[in-house]
């Protein structure tokens, strides 16, 4: 049976040939008006196989079984699938036999194969519609529950909380107590803000208030997990809820997000005092730590390079701090001039993720904390990564700007198992400094020549030490030139790696690290309290200032003995001549107008004036230089009697912020980079193209369906969405309630 209807189809395909040769019409005009057994492509492509095969290009290959898109294994697997989960859309399973089996199955194909297995889908009811007027937001939060940082942070907020609980004193019952200071509820009443022991430390430093303080009444001791991550999310989030990260904000109608991102609408009093017990915790060095932790292993598996050198960028971040106060001052650039301020120093890794960050009151010295948060990241580094860079026998290089090159800081390096690199000023590139120079070669990266020799620096602080360090000069073929310095030997770095590594800093660091304070919130002080310390160099300043008076008045005894009997003699002659000119009058043609008598007797007072005077210039003439010195410092030691104290300001609530816009930085970047398909996007442009995008929720018993409505103005970032939206729905990302997400671009 099967053999006769073989024959009977070639049969008919040889006929169709004969009638096709035959007849004057064009091959597209007797398709369209003759019955045919195959269409026109099936026809070209039988025509083709049997000029070149004959009878057997005519066979069809369907009825042995190897034209089949799908073998006899994969359909059942596919059978049993949809047999377990009839509610399974077409495309889930097409992503799911991709992503878990290595299928490649075109949606069509499963379509039939459904019809004939009589296993068509069974649609899920809705539970729930709502409108969404920020849909986008959803994306974020589900990347942060894909990631699993919200994980970890919980485990390091309870460790902390169990560990604080634990070393605590008993403590005595709290004043406000005492006094029924609490309304019926248990909030407190106005009396309570009056007492002294609570307005002398409303403000006073965390240090201080943690002494006191019992921790076993936070609320944050009542918290499940899942309310943890509901308000960690909520916090992450909250550059983007308030446009300016502060919490005040978080009651405006933006402010509304948070319902749909952590599933529940915060207000600004709950974060507020979520913040608060965490800020008492001092859990922010833990979430830090957690964080360079997790970011590093990460990031390593979507880095497969292996490189010689794991190249570091250390960059800071000068906050402005607006206080009445005297507060540990330095240079903010972006205002352009020297005030109180908190310095954040961020080290980022070779592609300018955010890895680790320490806040400071005032200025950071570089020398002093660069290597030593260099070896906190190391610390924390998983073994894994550290034997496999001992194997490699990679090295870690600390990128350096031209702000922090200071000799003392290259110095620290020279004794420590990291490298730098870093660019030395224009006015610091003399070629006398230069030695041992080689030829000449060509920059493999760019447009210049390169000569590697070696440079000697004269370090400022320390009188006659000489600094001698590798250098690469570059000359640039538009006739600027510029010169790196660093450790790496040129058997690991050649002069063209150097420079560039230096030179990537811009497009993986500094341009990253700029658009990520803006759309992150990092230039936001976050509220402070201070503590007033006594002020260490000012305190040796003045004990420097005082010794040195003391070694002049003894050099000038002799001379600081006659000139006081001169001074007093100018005393009583200053009071006669102020008397002598309140007699005269100042006339309109700015002339004194006196009698004759008083003008004859102000001019001797003010001749016996200059007489004394240069009688105690000539007594000062041998020990001038002294004199001189001797009131430069007279006055500075009276300027700066008062500055024996400054207030140092707390960074715990500033770090604790920073360490959740560090996370939600790198999830900026995961979103560009891995879902996104790299699209070159800013940070700040990329929130708003994804977050204020306008779509509804549909709740359905296994999935929570999210339809996002299109930016019809810009459709090439859509169609990028739209495939980024796909490889988060194959991510399987599973949502608190327990069903999975599932984005539709509509």
């Amino acid at each position: 049976m099967l053999n006769s209807s073989k024959e009977k189809r070639q049969s008919e395909i040889l006929k169709l040939f004969k009638n096709v040769e035959k007849s004057s019409l064009s091959l597209r005009e007797y398709f369209e008006n003759n019955h045919t057994p195959v269409c026109l492509k099936q026809y070209s492509r039988l025509k083709k196989r049997y000029n070149k095969q004959g009878m057997a290009g005519l066979e069809d290959q369907r009825y042995t079984g190897n034209a089949r898109k799908i073998n006899a294994e994969e359909e059942k697997l596919v059978c049993g699938t949809l047999a377990y989960n009839r509610k399974l859309t077409t495309s889930s399973l097409k992503d799911e036999l991709q992503n878990q089996w290595g299928i490649t199955v075109g949606q069509r194909r499963l379509d039939q194969l459904r019809q004939q297995t009589n296993l068509t889908r069974i649609k899920s009811k809705t539970i729930k519609q709502e409108t969404l007027q920020f849909a986008g937001i959803e994306i974020f939060s589900a990347l942060a529950l894909h990631v699993g940082i919200l994980d970890h942070w919980n485990t390091t907020i309870q460790d902390r909380l169990q560990e604080v609980i634990k070393n605590q004193s008993p403590k005595t019952k709290r004043d406000g107590d005492n006094i029924g200071s609490r309304h019926r509820d248990g909030t407190f009443s106005p009396d309570y803000n009056r007492l002294a022991s609570v307005r002398q430390t409303k403000f006073a430093s965390i240090t201080d208030k943690v002494k006191t303080k019992d921790f076993s009444r936070l609320s944050i001791t009542q918290l499940r997990a899942d309310n943890f991550n509901r308000k960690n999310i909520a916090v992450l989030l909250l550059p983007l809820v308030t446009n300016n990260g502060a919490t005040r904000n978080v009651n405006s109608p933006l402010g509304n997000a948070l319902q749909y991102a952590c599933g529940y609408n915060y207000k600004n009093s709950t974060i507020d005092k979520y913040l608060r017990e965490l800020k008492y915790l001092q859990v922010s060095p833990d979430l830090i730590n957690c964080n360079a932790r997790f970011w590093s292993r990460f990031w390593k598996q979507y880095d497969s390079g292996d490189h010689k050198v794991a190249c570091y960028y250390i960059d800071g971040n000068v906050k402005p701090l607006w206080s009445s106060k005297r507060c540990r001052k330095g240079k903010v650039t972006m205002l352009g001039r020297v005030m109180g301020c908190l310095e954040q120093v961020v080290i980022h890794d070779g592609y300018g993720r955010p890895l680790y960050l320490r806040t400071f009151s005032g200025n950071a010295d570089l020398r002093e904390n660069a290597l030593r948060t260099m070896d906190e990241l190391d610390a924390l580094l998983d073994e894994e990564q550290k034997s496999h860079a001992k194997e490699s026998h990679c090295s870690r290089a600390l990128i350096i700007d031209g702000a922090g090159n200071a000799v003392q800081t290259l110095r620290a390096f020279s004794g420590s198992d990291y490298y730098y690199i870093t660019i030395l000023d224009t006015n610091q590139i003399i070629d006398r400094k230069f030695k041992h120079l080689k030829s000449p070669e060509r920059y493999q990266y760019g447009e210049a020549f390169l000569v590697d020799c070696r440079i000697e620096l004269i370090d400022s602080k320390e009188s006659g030490y000489i600094y001698e360090s590798r250098a690469v000069h570059v000359k640039w073929d538009n006739d600027k030139e510029c010169c790196l310095i660093t450790n790496i030997p040129t058997t690991i770095f050649n002069a063209s790696e150097v420079v560039k590594a230096y030179f990537d800093r811009w497009p993986y660091c500094e341009r990253q690290y700029a658009m990520m304070k803006a759309s992150t919130c990092f230039n936001q002080v976050v509220g402070y309290g201070k503590k007033l310390l006594p002020d260490e160099k000012m305190l040796e300043k003045i004990e420097k200032l005082q010794s040195d008076l003391q070694k002049l008045q003894e050099e000038l005894k002799i001379p600081l003995l006659q000139i006081p009997d001169e001074e007093n003699k100018l005393l009583d002659l200053f009071k006669k001549e102020r008397q002598l000119k309140e007699k005269s009058k100042i006339n309109k043609n700015g002339k004194r107008n006196q009698s004759a008598g008083n003008q004859k007797n102000l001019e001797s007072c003010q001749n016996d004036i200059r007489r004394i005077q240069r009688k105690i210039k000539k007594i000062e003439e041998p020990y001038k230089k002294q004199f001189k010195t001797l009131r430069e410092k007279g006055k500075e030691f009276a300027r700066i009697q008062g500055k024996r104290k400054v207030y140092h300001v707390d960074v715990e609530l500033d770090q604790l912020m920073t360490s959740f816009r560090l996370t939600l930085a790198n999830l900026l970047v995961f979103l560009a980079k891995e879902i996104l398909d790299n699209t070159p996007i800013e940070m700040n442009t990329l929130i708003q193209s994804v977050m204020f995008l306008f779509g509804k929720i549909e709740h359905l018993p296994d999935r929570r369906k999210i339809y996002i409505n299109k930016n019809e103005k810009d459709p090439k970032f859509m169609n990028k969405l739209e495939m980024g939206l796909s490889k988060l729905n194959a991510l399987r990302i599973c949502h608190p309630s327990g069903v999975y997400y599932e984005f539709v671009l509509n």
